[in-house]
């Protein structure tokens, strides 16, 4: 094997801007290395998309600050540590329910069809109010650390 894959980072919205997602990605990045293991790939969700829901994935991740680095901030943290972004992935997560269950979650009412934006989603909700069906299809973002063994 010489490819480790991280799974989630997460930051409790009470710890951000301490600097804790760079001190997080580097000991993932330590224990891949360590293992003597070429590269970890990261799927990384985009913490600013969601604020941009109909622009395609593509297109986002072309957005970049004048200093040439993405403009995302948590692509940037990738990007900074020495990441590259592959590609997106237009399917990495899906959550599907019943109309009732999207209201549920989500408190919005799910009673017309098409697309429908959530807050914090990354993309509209498809809803089908024909066949009962809800369905969110989340993109995310292939990023690849190269590593010294």
């Amino acid at each position: 094997m010489t490819t480790a894959s991280a799974l989630e980072i997460t930051i409790d919205v009470a710890h951000l801007g301490r600097g804790l997602s760079y001190r997080m990605l580097a000991a993932m990045r330590e224990a891949v290395g360590r293992q003597g293991l070429a590269a970890l790939v990261a799927p990384v969700r985009p913490t600013a998309k969601h604020l941009r829901p109909r622009l395609p994935m593509a297109e986002y991740l072309r957005e970049v600050r004048d200093d040439g680095l993405p403009a995302d901030p948590w692509l940037r943290v990738h990007v900074k540590a020495g990441g590259t972004i592959e590609k997106a992935a237009p399917a990495s997560m899906t959550v599907s329910g019943t109309p009732a269950e999207w209201r549920r979650w989500t408190g919005l009412p799910f009673d017309r069809d098409g697309e429908i934006e959530v807050p914090s989603a990354l993309v509209p909700v498809e809803c089908d109010t024909r066949h009962d069906r809800v369905s969110y299809v989340e993109p995310n973002v292939w990023v690849r650390h190269g590593l010294r063994p």
